[in-house]
């Protein structure tokens, strides 16, 4: 018996393998690691035409184009770069050569760098060749020499980021913002000088600042933003309000948990910072009680406090009697009091002060000037809801020129777009018709603010409770204490702008 018999066990030969996953023809791609590169060094197109002479030189087909642009070789999920090995998996068979310009333009990972160009090589036929570092990879040798240098690249790339951070931490440490600038910043230079200035949206998040200072809620702030013209949401919001940065303090990650004296222009204010972020905390801390959920029948929960033991009043209900009652927080002190009835007590306190008659003249000036920044807000906000009008109209007569004259869309498509379009306008318009309806007679507001002002029980027994609780600790900034046995309100301090009337 001969060795013929046994041929069919051997397997399929290797040349024929070989033969089968080689391609004949080339894809090139081309890459710079930033558009500063792209736009002035024209290294894309010095990569492009060189690896364009090897390709002719040698007769050597080229089947696609990739890269041209900025990508960072930091890492291997380059949209560019991905699309080149999804295509060459899709062309298997094709495609032999990957062409670079050197082998720091293909990647800068090192091992990763290494183990994805053996895979090509070994899966689908393809290797990489740098046209101005050419290495024969058929061979171990080549192979070898090839790996050194994806090695050196992801050294050098090591060595230019250990540079880098070190330059950025001794800018962070001199006060300057190295990097990117958040919301509300843009960079410019001045004689040659890299700036931070403030452009028009951070104009309108300093006003966002302080509508959260004057206790509103992250909704209404955001509602307002849009409103404006800047997008935001919420989870975007509440860290843009912890940013020191926006204050003049930089607390990056780079400075290991110092904080340093910016160099840029502030948008607020340290103390108004403070104030969103710091104030409200130490508050609750120093009264030892837990944050609340506002409960309408019962404004004077914390504010209120037992004249025998000093601790604030909580409250509760009682559902058989259909009565809220406040009670002192202290276990065992025995004060508590139906709510209507302390709140009769309070409206009479605030019978008894007026407003000091000097104080009127700076406060109708103050009223003025709010009125005129909330007028600029209703203007404001009407320039950009009739932008969108304009906006939402032309793509409603993009849409019907393209079905009617071009005839280029189905019917299905353009009437779901054409739905879409016309509820958005509608949308916008039902919000414009709101801004134009509100009428401002302004002395009417200024004479009625006035009024409220002047008589604080009349303007309490009006507000809902977020002014409610605004207006007891403006005019009573260390609470009231209520004396069980006397059934009667004492007041610690009240706010210099009135008097009593007693």
């Amino acid at each position: 018996m001969n060795l013929a018999s046994f041929e069919r066990f051997a397997g399929k030969r290797t040349v024929e393998l070989q033969q089968k996953s080689q391609g004949t023809e080339a894809v090139i791609y081309t890459r710079v690691s930033s558009k500063e590169q792209a736009d002035k060094n024209l290294s894309l197109e010095t990569q492009r035409k060189a690896i364009e002479e090897y390709a002719r030189r040698y007769e050597l087909p080229v089947a696609a184009y990739f890269g041209g642009t900025y990508e960072s070789a930091k890492t291997d999920g380059r949209k560019e770069f991905q699309r080149m090995l999804q295509f060459i998996q899709q062309h298997s068979g094709r495609i032999g050569q990957i062409l670079v310009y050197t082998l720091d333009r293909f990647s800068r990972t090192g091992g990763a760098a290494i183990k994805l160009a053996q895979d090509l090589r070994e899966k689908y036929g393809v290797r990489v060749f740098a046209v101005t570092q050419p290495t024969d990879t058929s061979n171990p040798s080549g192979i070898l020499h090839q790996n050194i240098q994806l090695l050196f690249s992801e050294y050098d790339n090591q060595l230019r980021k250990q540079k880098a951070v070190a330059g950025l931490k001794e800018k962070f440490e001199k006060g300057i913002w190295a990097t990117r600038p958040p919301q509300g910043y843009d960079i410019v230079k001045i004689n040659g000088e890299r700036k931070l200035v403030i452009n028009d949206v951070g104009e309108k998040l300093r006003m966002a600042f302080q509508w959260k200072a004057e206790g509103m809620k992250n909704e209404m702030i955001i509602a307002r933003l849009q409103a404006l013209g800047v997008p935001m949401y919420k989870q975007q919001l509440t860290k843009l309000l912890k940013k020191p940065f926006y204050c003049g303090i930089i607390n990056h990650g780079l400075l290991e948990g110092r904080v340093v004296e910016a160099n840029h222009e502030p948008l607020i204010s340290r103390e108004l910072f403070l104030c969103i972020n710091g104030e409200k905390t130490s508050a609750h801390a120093r009264r030892n009680v837990p944050l609340r959920k506002e409960n309408n029948h019962l404004p004077l929960k914390v504010f209120l406090r037992c004249q025998a033991c000093g601790a604030p009043f909580t409250g509760y209900h009682v559902k058989t009697k259909g009565l809220y009652y406040y009670k002192c927080r202290t276990e065992g002190c025995r004060c508590n009091r139906n709510a209507d009835q302390l709140h009769q007590l309070f409206e009479q306190l605030l019978e008894t002060i007026v407003l000091k008659p000097e104080w009127i003249p700076a406060l109708q000036y103050q009223l003025e000037y709010l009125f005129t920044e909330q007028n600029k807000l209703q203007t404001e906000r009407e320039k950009l809801l009739k932008t969108q009008l304009t906006e939402i109209t032309k793509k409603i007569n993009m849409l019907e020129e393209k079905y009617y004259v071009s005839a280029g869309m189905p019917l299905a498509v353009f009437q779901r777009l054409q739905a879409q379009y016309r509820k958005e306008y509608e949308m916008v318009e039902e919000q414009l018709k709101d801004v134009k309806g509100v009428d401002n007679p302004f002395a009417e507001y200024l004479q009625r603010a006035l009024t409220l002002a002047k008589h604080p029980a009349a303007c309490w027994q009006q507000a809902n409770i977020g002014i409610k609780e605004k207006l007891q600790r403006l005019l009573y900034p260390n609470g009231i204490f209520y004396d069980q046995r006397q059934h009667h309100l004492n007041a610690s301090s009240l706010n210099l702008l009135f008097d009593r009337n007693e």
